[in-house]
This record gives C-alpha cells, sequence and structure tokens, in this order.
C-alpha cells in the first residue's frame, strides 16, 4: 500500500539529485511533525439490553429461510453471568439502545441532494448530541429520560497477549522519531519491532431464529445455535470440567484479527515496505458486550509455523464455520483463508479453549476430523495460551526448501486463488459458495462474458478427515493454467456470473465517483455476508470497497485526491443463482476512533491531540471526516434484540479496529434510498 505523497523528481545532475534529495528528506521530516487539523461529529452511545428466549413449546426454523427445518442447538434459557443486575446502564462494552431508533431518512437522500462520504458514516453511527442516561431499569426503556437511545461503538483493546516490548507505551504517542524507529527494526525473535491489531472480524456462536407458538400461532425470537455441538463446546470450553457454566455461557463470539508490524497508524505516516514483514493471526474470545473475555487471546505466527520462516507470505486473515458432513444441518468445520502477494490460501483448522497450563493435568483428545499437531502454547510460535489451535499441516515440511520458494510449494496444496477478499455464504437452500467479486466486475480478456458482474463459484467443503499433505479438493471446478510471464493462474470452470452490478441497478444515491485506482478491478469484497429483508423479501448484504487514485497536480504539486482512499458500498443481491444484484448504495466512509468509545484510552494513538489524530482526507478538493482506510472487515448479525442489529467491524489506517451497532433498518433505507429514473431498486 504505497501512501506516498511526494512529486516526481525530474532530472538533473547528481549534486542537484543530492541536494533535492536532502531537501526531500528535510521536508517529510517536517511534516510528520505538523499537526494537522480536522473536524469531529458530535456522537453518543447507548444502552444495553437482555435477551431472553420466549417460553413454550415452538417449531424452530432458520432465519432468513422460513421454509427450512434445522435441528439447531438452542442456547441455556437463564440469564448468562455477568449481566448488569442493577439500575446502572453504563455497562462496559458495547450498549444497546434502550428505546426504538431514529430511523429517519438522512436529509441528502430525501432530498436528492449530493451526499457527503462522511455524512453517510455519521448516519449509521445514528450522531446526537444526547448522551445516554443512567437512569431506567437494565433492558427497560419505561425510566429512562431519552426515548430513542442510540448504539454505541468500541474500539477494540491491544490483545494482551503481546509482550509490552512490542508495543508503542502511551507516553511515546508523540515521539515520532521512536515511532519510526519501532515500525523500521527488522522483527527477530525477542524483537521490540512495534505491533499493531487490525481488521477484526466477529463470528457469532448463536444466531437469532424465527419461531412460531404452537399454541397461539405467533412468532418470535430465540437465541440458538447452527454449530455443531463438539465444535460449540470446543470454542466456549464446555468440553473440559475446569470451565464453569458461567464461564461456557459468556462466550458469545470468536474475533479473528491480524496482528502486524506493517502499520500506517495516522496522520501522514509514509508507509513503506522497508521492514520485513511480521504477521500473526489474532484470536480471542468476546462476550455479548463485545468485551475479551480475559485470557482467551493468542497471536499465531502463521508463516513461522506453517512454512518455517518469517517469510511475509500470509497477511490477511479470515475464519468461517462450514458444514463439512454430508447430511447434517450443522456446521462442523472452521476453515481459514489467508492472503498475501501470493494469493490467497485455505486451511481447515481446530480451536478450543484451554484452561491455565498450570490446571491443566490431562490433556484431552480432539476427537475431529482435522489430524495435524497443536501449536504449542506460549511458544515462538504463539503468545499467550488460553487457547489451543492446529492447522491442517505440520511444521517443517518445507524445512529443505529455499525460503522464498516455500510460498508457491504451499500454493500447489492450499491455493485457493491469487486474488483475495473472498467471503463465503449460504444460498437459501443452503448450499455453500465462495464470492469472488461483489459487483462490477469486469474481465477484459472475456468479452463475451457479461462485464458488472457480481461473481460467485461453488464450494465442497465436505470431507470425512483433512490430513496433512492432502490436497484440498474444495472446488471441483478449479483448475491452473499457465500464463506467460506471470505465475501459474486460477481458474474456475462453474464460475457464476450475475448479469448485473453496476451502473444496473442504479446508486441509491448520489455522490461524486473517485477515479478508481483499478479500472476493471474497482470493487472489491471486504466484510462478511449477512441476511436481511428488504421491502419484505430475503436478500444477502455486503460491503465492498473501491481504492481511490491520487490526483496531484504536477505543476503546482497540490493534492486534489489522496492516494489509495479507501471508500464503502452496501451492496443486495439475491440469495439464489445467479445472485442477480439488486441495491447498491453510494460510496460513504466509516470515522476515526471517537473520545467515547468504550476501549478508547487502551490505544496508545488516543494520546495524540484529536486534531493529529483525525486530520481530514481529501476527495476531489473536499476535505473528509474519515480515516485515509477504513476496511470493514466484518458484519455480522448481533447476538439478541429480534435480530434488527448489525455489528460492523471494521480497520482504521491498519492501526487498530472500531466495531460500531447499525440498525438493520438504516441500511434497508440507504440501499432502497433514492430511486432513480423510474428504475425499481428491490422488486
Amino acid at each position: 500500500k504505497d501512501r506516498s505523497r511526494r512529486p516526481r523528481s525530474g532530472g538533473g545532475s547528481l549534486g542537484a539529485i543530492y541536494i533535492r534529495l536532502f531537501s526531500t528528506l528535510v521536508i517529510v521530516g517536517i511534516a510528520n511533525i505538523l499537526i494537522m487539523t480536522a473536524w469531529i461529529a458530535e456522537n453518543d452511545t447507548g444502552t444495553n439490553a437482555r435477551h431472553q428466549a420466549p417460553p413454550g413449546s415452538k417449531r424452530i426454523f432458520e432465519a432468513g429461510s422460513p421454509t427450512m427445518m434445522v435441528n439447531f442447538k438452542e442456547l441455556p434459557d437463564k440469564d448468562t453471568p455477568h449481566k448488569n443486575k442493577s439500575n446502572s446502564v453504563s455497562i462496559s462494552g458495547i450498549r444497546i439502545d434502550q428505546g426504538p431508533f431514529n430511523t429517519t431518512m438522512i436529509s441528502c437522500i430525501q432530498e436528492r441532494k449530493v451526499c457527503r462520504y462522511d455524512d453517510i458514516g455519521d448516519f449509521l453511527e445514528s450522531r446526537s448530541a444526547k448522551s445516554f442516561s443512567s437512569g431506567g431499569n437494565d433492558g427497560d426503556s419505561s425510566g429512562s429520560s431519552i426515548s430513542n437511545m442510540l448504539p454505541g461503538a468500541l474500539v477494540h483493546k491491544p490483545m494482551t497477549c503481546i509482550p509490552p516490548h512490542r508495543r508503542i507505551p502511551h507516553q511515546k504517542a508523540n515521539d515520532w522519531p521512536y515511532i519510526l524507529e519501532q515500525r523500521n527494526a527488522q522483527p527477530e525473535d525477542g524483537s521490540m519491532t512495534a505491533l499493531m491489531d487490525y481488521n477484526a472480524m466477529l463470528i457469532p456462536l448463536y444466531k437469532n431464529v424465527k419461531v412460531i407458538d404452537d399454541a397461539g400461532g405467533s412468532t418470535s425470537t430465540k437465541i440458538m445455535s447452527d454449530l455443531d455441538p463438539s465444535l460449540l463446546d470446543h470454542l466456549t470450553g464446555k468440553y473440559h470440567s475446569y470451565f464453569s457454566d458461567e464461564e461456557v455461557n459468556r462466550v458469545k463470539y470468536l474475533s479473528i484479527s491480524r496482528t502486524s508490524n506493517l502499520h500506517a497508524c495516522k496522520p501522514r505516516f509514509e508507509f513503506h515496505f522497508g521492514t520485513l514483514a511480521q504477521d500473526f493471526i489474532g484470536i480471542s474470545l468476546l462476550d455479548d458486550h463485545l468485551q475479551r473475555i480475559e485470557g482467551t487471546d493468542i497471536a499465531i505466527n502463521f508463516d513461522k509455523w506453517v512454512v518455517g520462516n518469517m517469510t511475509a507470505i500470509f497477511h490477511d486473515f479470515r475464519v468461517v464455520a462450514a458444514k463439512s458432513t454430508r447430511g447434517k444441518d450443522l456446521k462442523d468445520q472452521l476453515f481459514l483463508t489467508t492472503s498475501g502477494h501470493l494469493g490467497t490460501y485455505l486451511f481447515p483448522m481446530d480451536i478450543r479453549r484451554m484452561p491455565p497450563v498450570s490446571a491443566e493435568s490431562v490433556q484431552k483428545p480432539w476427537n475431529t476430523k482435522l489430524k495435524g499437531a497443536a501449536v504449542p502454547r506460549s511458544s515462538e510460535f504463539q503468545y499467550g495460551s488460553g487457547m489451543e489451535v492446529r492447522f491442517v499441516d505440520d511444521p517443517g515440511r518445507f524445512a529443505d526448501k529455499r525460503v522464498y520458494s516455500r510460498g508457491d510449494l504451499l500454493f500447489k496444496d492450499r491455493g485457493l486463488d491469487r486474488g483475495k477478499n473472498f467471503h463465503f455464504f449460504e444460498s437459501s437452500e443452503g448450499k455453500t459458495y465462495m464470492e469472488m467479486w461483489p459487483h462490477g466486475y469486469n474481465d477484459p480478456g472475456q468479452r463475451k462474458r457479461p462485464f458488472n458482474s457480481h461473481v460467485a463459484v461453488p464450494v465442497d467443503f465436505f470431507s470425512s478427515s483433512f490430513e496433512p499433505l492432502s490436497p484440498m479438493n474444495a472446488f471441483p471446478g478449479r483448475r491452473e493454467k499457465f500464463v506467460k510471464g506471470k505465475r501459474k493462474q486460477v481458474e474456475f470452470l462453474d464460475e457464476i456470473r450475475s448479469l448485473n452490478g453496476d451502473p444496473t441497478p442504479k446508486r441509491s444515491f448520489d455522490n461524486e465517483v473517485p477515479k478508481h485506482l483499478r479500472p476493471n478491478m474497482k470493487f472489491r469484497g471486504t466484510s462478511q455476508i449477512i441476511d436481511m429483508t428488504l421491502n419484505g423479501a430475503p436478500f444477502k448484504v455486503g460491503i465492498s470497497h473501491s481504492v481511490a487514485e491520487g490526483w496531484i497536480d504536477k505543476e503546482t504539486n497540490e493534492r486534489h485526491t489522496d492516494h489509495r482512499t479507501y471508500l464503502s458500498q452496501f451492496y443486495a443481491f439475491s440469495p439464489d443463482p445467479p445472485f442477480e444484484v439488486v441495491a447498491i448504495t453510494g460510496h460513504f466512509c466509516f470515522n476515526h476512533m471517537l473520545e467515547t468509545d468504550d476501549g478508547y484510552s487502551a490505544q496508545w494513538v488516543s494520546e495524540r491531540a484529536m486534531t493529529n489524530r483525525t486530520a481530514p482526507i481529501m476527495v476531489h478538493d473536499e476535505e473528509i471526516r474519515c480515516p485515509l482506510i477504513t476496511f470493514a472487515s466484518g458484519m455480522t448479525e448481533m447476538i439478541g434484540r429480534d435480530g434488527n442489529n448489525v455489528i460492523i467491524t471494521y480497520g482504521v489506517d491498519d492501526c487498530y479496529s472500531r466495531s460500531i451497532i447499525v440498525p438493520k433498518k438504516k441500511i434497508e433505507l440507504l440501499l432502497l434510498g433514492q430511486v432513480q429514473d423510474g428504475a425499481t431498486a428491490v422488486s
């Protein structure tokens, strides 16, 4: 990610070049110290609410698929521990509204005006001058002094398993030479190279399921799990006698993130590849307020474990739970996708919660399909000991191979595609697909095929076992082909392309369309895909992102658009092949962390002045109140509250992760938005 804004140097004598180089270094050094101005909108937070399963005899149906019977595992009806039993609503963690959301359409859409990118971000967070009330009972809006309590936001705290010498201390937040030194130092064992946690995604262990009461025929929502009991028990710790029922029931989400020494904590830091990348997959368990459960966070150096060296093959990490046993409706296997400069790889994996090493007397067997060795806890491969993980391949496989050839050798068995940002979803019939492109994909080499498409391929995760050194056959229609001058490329013969994707249907509201860095691949996948109802019909909804090309006047060196500015869009598509796109929003961006966010003070960048930390970006000569990079790495339906809310989790400037609670109704309003030229966004 090249974010350099320096103009190109012209020709000249060697002495002139040295002078220009010295002047440039001086300017860059001064620029890194200057404080940039910014504007931050007002904000507020909300309160929490209980989620209780309705009593009585029920017929269970899968949410989003009212015709399919599913045998879910039910969450215990009793209150989970750590609930706030007092009258105070100031619970630590994400806060949920006590009353109805204000879902009035944003004025720029109502009045058919051009919407600012950051105004849409503010609309998603329901900004208001009011704060949450300290009155009223937990989950009861009757005693609240505010009738329309609004959702809160959370900044994910740095993982405690990372040793302090690999973090930037708060007192060094404004020490630019120190920060640069910590980032530029080459990582070694015992290194002080600073690590950041970002691009988190959340996997809910339970889901909101619509149920029908046999007696009265009324519909309600119950909290169930679509995970196989063995998989669920491994994650919550129920399989082990060390963990109490309270500790088991507290676990609600699995968090996956990237921990890396490649960061771009702003403002105006040059991002470069002068340092050897060292990336870890971060894993932890969260409660229903998105608070990390003590002792469950770990970070694994995946490069070192799988290929035996810090070769920077694997960067981004995503995990999906999927069905791997035919005839079963429950998801029983975790799969890791991880991508880097060679492409994306796919690994079956196991995760289980572990008691402290001092309390563990007997090593319990896994009893799963996967046969690989477990990563040693608190070792050279893993920070932390609260979780145990194993991947399908054991270490040492490439010990006798050259370091920089190991990634290509591994791609033969574990390679998925040369691209990245892929997402898995299930159709209304329960079949699994992988989304290759969200919308607007153009393939200049395939003129006869549909342009501006949503692209997906079927996936076959079914297997009786996952053995080390055994190739994955998850994509029956996949084959490799030779392209002159490139590594072997991947082709999917059973690719499913929609007939539309962009500009049909037209965007639901107007704003500036940036000049894309890659015009033929301008829309790329970002978040997980969720089920939503639009105009009463079921659809799949995701978030895509675009990367804007920088625009600097070569004569005046005036900056018009920041290079590699990230902008997002919601999109919706049919839940059945060919997955036609039915609605797309205009572009928008997410916000910086705010001082009112839970976890704000835990981030070292919080010690910077607000105008410095929230320096605006420039797009089409307009200052925007957003970070340069907002990568929405996660979107999932929030557990409870009748399934009406969505958690959007995104990385900010490759520096930290932030989660916001967004009512589904707001996303629906944005997707339907302004219908242009008589076109129908959703039929």
